[in-house]
């Protein structure tokens, strides 16, 4: 048989536990804190902030529920959290999240604290994986003359930066918040002197994507002349990939002939290539006559390598999408030859292929497409009949 207390009786204990907090809540802790113009000392000795709620708990002693203050934890001074060896726990990642909000949400006062006490380590921090966050913080969020003591420490170190996984991010942000200016020309000379081997780098390649970006068609030529010659390797690299297609997009075509020339020697590997088939499609989009006229012919004449491959499909559908005259060549080929349409309609890539091309058509192109439906007898090719059906009718 189970005990209960008397309901009075519960009700002191409640009343105790009151006193008790209140009797608590009128102790007061006056904080100790002195500020020099240059530094500041924190007393040991902090703030207790206490904050009470209502809440209803179960009883263990009594089977209904009560009214009863629940204590919430504390928080600390957060100007405390700034004491001991700043540099260091900025290479922590709570603490460098921590370190970036303090500055992003101080004062000025606060934020020159903050920053006297790192730019001693600031070469180091912005090559740390936590640190590099607060360094291209402080570019952000700080005044004028913290942002020029970092440009004259990182300045003639924008190599070392830009060769470093988390240095790079900082070279980035030291040349985004730096263009149009004398810095700016002091980085891109120490960097163009190293153009050739920086956009082969993992880490070099994102900080010249950032150059391009900036300066876009402005003496695009320094850039052009570091990717000639490797073309090919920057070609089965997504970032490599990425930057010659930021050339061709913000290039005149006059100083392009040279890519050109590379590219298109290398066309029937890039059409195969994981990253390099977007080359191929802006050159198919974008290029001159002439050379869009060499990989249309290309593509004609490696059709069905091309439809039945992962990569090369992709070149094909752009061809076909945005040229009327693939779209001829291509229903020629099947016409004369509907051995090529049957494989291709059976095949994983090959039947996407066929059942874009059929919708770019017109119905007069599309009622020259006679297939035998027992030569669709596969899942893929089922897809295909189907969509020519739904198309003719």
């Amino acid at each position: 048989m189970t005990n209960y207390m008397d309901p009075e009786e519960d009700q002191e204990i409640i009343d105790s536990i009151l006193n008790a907090l209140e009797s608590d809540e009128e102790r007061s802790f006056s904080p100790s804190m002195t500020r020099s113009e240059t530094n500041r000392t924190y007393s040991p000795q902090i703030m207790r902030q206490q904050q009470y709620s209502i809440k209803k708990i179960q009883s263990p002693i009594i089977g209904f529920k009560l009214d009863c203050w629940a204590i919430q934890a504390f928080s600390l001074d957060e100007d405390s959290y700034l004491d001991g060896d700043l540099i260091l726990k900025c290479k922590d990642q709570q603490n460098s999240r921590k370190i970036q909000s303090l500055f992003e949400k101080g004062d000025d006062e606060q934020k020159e604290y903050i920053f006297f006490k790192i730019l001693p380590g600031i070469v180091q921090l912005a090559n740390d994986i936590f640190g590099n966050y607060v360094v291209q913080r402080i570019l952000e969020q700080g005044n004028e003359k913290q942002r020029q003591l970092i440009f004259d420490q990182l300045a003639e170190s924008i190599l070392l930066l830009s060769y470093n996984t988390y240095g790079c991010r900082v070279a980035q942000k030291l040349l985004e918040i730096s263009y149009n200016t004398d810095k700016f020309e002091q980085m891109f000379s120490i960097l163009q002197s190293q153009i050739r081997i920086l956009v082969v780098d993992i880490n070099g390649n994102h900080v010249i994507q950032k150059i391009a970006e900036l300066m876009k068609a402005q003496k695009i030529d320094w850039l052009i002349e570091g990717v000639l010659g490797q073309i090919q390797k920057l070609s089965n690299d997504s970032h490599g990939c990425r930057l010659i297609q930021q050339i061709l997009e913000q290039s005149a075509t006059s100083q392009l002939n040279s890519i050109y020339k590379e590219l298109l020697a290398l066309q029937d590997e890039l059409c195969l290539s994981q990253y390099g088939n977007y080359i191929i499609q802006i050159l198919l989009q974008k290029g001159p006559f002439e050379v869009v006229q060499k990989i249309q012919s290309t593509i004609i004449k490696n059709l069905e390598k091309l439809s039945c491959d992962k990569f090369g499909s992709n070149v094909v559908d752009k061809s076909v999408n945005i040229s009327s005259f693939m779209r001829k060549e291509i229903l020629k080929v099947f016409i004369n030859n509907m051995n090529i349409f049957y494989r291709l309609s059976n095949n994983c890539y090959g039947n996407y292929v066929i059942q874009n091309f059929c919708k770019q058509l017109d119905h007069s192109q599309l009622l020259k497409i006679h297939p035998e439906g027992n030569q669709l007898n596969t899942q893929f090719g089922q897809h295909v009949l189907q969509t020519l059906q739904k198309l003719k009718n």
